[in-house]
């Protein structure tokens, strides 16, 4: 079984978002796949994980402190341990 923590930060639909989830998987996922469980658990107002990915603005992927590349880190299999965080930058002036 493999425990996973996901952070998940940013502007999303005029709402700051700032959440946390910790995840055991009992099969292995890819993150794509966790990414929609953690966005089922949510229920149909919460897509955070949705919304964000399809912003025109490219959220920032981290696993383990790295930054990935999307959509190709989406195929990426979640391992036991990892901590993914998917973050909005915000902009001003």
């Amino acid at each position: 079984m493999a425990r996973v923590r996901v952070k998940l930060a940013g502007m999303i639909e005029r709402r700051m978002v700032n959440q946390v989830y910790e995840e055991e998987l009992e099969k292995e996922l890819r993150l794509k796949e966790l990414f929609e469980r953690l966005d089922k658990k949510g229920g149909r107002s919460k897509r955070y994980f949705k919304q964000m990915l399809k912003l025109p603005i490219q959220p920032v992927l981290l696993i383990n402190g790295e930054q990935s590349d999307l959509p190709e880190a989406l195929e990426k299999v979640v391992k036991d341990g990892d901590e993914i965080a998917l973050l909005m930058p915000m902009a001003g002036g």
